[in-house]
């Protein structure tokens, strides 16, 4: 008898699916990550079934399903109202484009379904009493924090170049090492993440940036140069990879980017290096298909940090708010949040200055100013025109700067005197 675990209350509530597929003669089993995890002790979002029987037995088994994919096996069953993926054993042929199998073959066993997946720690079933089946010694690896590959990682990589992206992500998440093997395959086939959409390059990198570990992560994706060879050129990968292969210690402040608590403002620091262009930076996020929200979100903290650059020897709190209007209050908090995380960052000593001066802003923007333009124009008695956006610009710099009450008569009184003066 193997190892037995106790289930976590949503694999207990998807036992009446195994249970049901169990008693018209079919094996079932719990598969994948949710396995992975309850040996772990983590925490469980979803959970995959795997079983001998075919689609068409699963879907004339339960009476609420959606044919999610019946190409590959999977049917998604409706159990009170949970959604649970069931796929059949299969094996898959030769893959095509180093991505995707030519070929599907649904199977009766277990083994050969274990078989086909990437790391020993995502190839281990569990049945529904919670008995650990682990053909490939996954548990073993979780042991001893390894990451390997199932069988011949030659073969496992040149199957399916995302697992290689998969490998660096689940050694960053876990914090384990990466079996001797399986690294020399990664870095022997590394030239086939070509042939990965960057779409999914994106998604894999996501996690790792968004992850408990971010540093991990660079460290291994700099070691390894994988993302080097993305389908599309990455300018900034090229750089931060031969700045880290120059200098191993110019990664130093990258070991604490985990305490950036937003994903997005770990991208800008990674990408707020003095060797690398804001240019090169958007060139980057692009390639990587980042939505366009997020580029513009990292694309004003970076533009604002290479802005209080070039203009630190001048009146730093001029600079400072000039910068706030023009990139916004989010950007502003943002590169605070990096500027105050990162000592060797130029600006540091400044942070907390700025972050005064910025609490204390009565107005950011144009919304918040007490004078609008056909107020404006009505107190100069003049057309309304392109001239009222700059004037407006110019009173909300004093107002911001603490040099001009926000309040509309002395905002008036201010753009008569600069009406005759110009």
């Amino acid at each position: 008898m193997g190892i037995r675990f106790n289930l976590p209350t949503i694999m207990q509530q998807a036992i009446p699916v195994l249970e049901k597929l169990g008693e018209q003669g079919y094996e079932a089993v719990f598969v994948g990550g949710c396995v992975r995890d309850t040996v772990m002790g983590l925490s469980i979002k979803d959970v995959d079934i795997a079983t001998s029987a075919r689609p068409e037995q699963v879907l004339a088994l339960f009476p609420r399903c959606i044919p999610t994919g019946l190409q590959h096996g999977t049917v998604t069953v409706l159990h009170n109202g949970i959604p649970y993926e069931v796929t059949t054993y299969r094996t898959e042929s030769e893959y095509e484009k180093h991505r995707r199998p030519a070929q599907v073959e649904f199977i009766d066993r277990l083994d050969g379904d274990l078989l086909r997946r990437d790391l020993t720690i995502n190839a281990m079933a569990m049945y529904a009493d919670g008995e650990l089946y682990d053909p490939f010694q996954g548990i073993e690896d979780l042991r001893h924090k390894v990451i390997r590959c199932v069988g011949d990682a030659d073969a496992r990589f040149q199957e399916d170049a995302l697992r290689m992206l998969r490998t660096i992500r689940f050694a960053s998440q876990f914090g384990f090492s990466i079996a001797h093997q399986t690294w020399r395959a990664l870095i022997k086939h590394r030239e086939l993440l070509q042939f990965i959409a960057m779409e999914r390059v994106f998604a894999e990198l996501d996690r790792m940036v968004s992850g408990a570990a971010p540093q991990h992560a660079l460290h291994l994706l700099s070691v390894s140069r994988l993302l080097l060879y993305c389908g599309t050129p990455l300018a900034a990968a090229d750089k931060l990879g031969e700045a880290y292969l120059a200098n191993p210690d110019s990664f130093k402040p990258f070991t604490q980017i985990h305490k950036l608590q937003h994903p997005d403002m770990r991208y800008a620091a990674m990408l707020m290096v003095d060797y690398l262009t804001t240019i090169e930076a958007d060139e980057t996020l692009k390639a990587l298909r980042l939505p366009t929200a997020r580029v513009n979100s990292i694309m004003a903290v970076l533009h604002m940090h290479s802005q209080l650059i070039m203009k630190q020897d001048e009146d730093l709190r001029l600079t400072w708010t000039n910068a706030v209007i023009q990139y916004g209050e989010t950007a502003a908090r943002g590169w605070l949040s990096i500027a105050q995380w990162d000592p060797h960052q130029v600006l540091h000593p400044y942070a907390n200055l700025f972050m005064e001066w910025l609490d204390n802003m009565p107005a950011l923007n144009l919304k918040q100013l007490k004078l609008n333009g056909k107020q404006l124009a009505g107190g100069l008695n003049q057309e309304p025109g392109t001239w009222m956006g700059r004037m407006l610009q110019r009173l909300l710099l004093q107002v911001a700067l603490g040099k001009l009450p926000n309040e509309q008569e002395a905002l008036l009184a201010q753009a008569q005197i600069w009406n005759i003066e110009d």
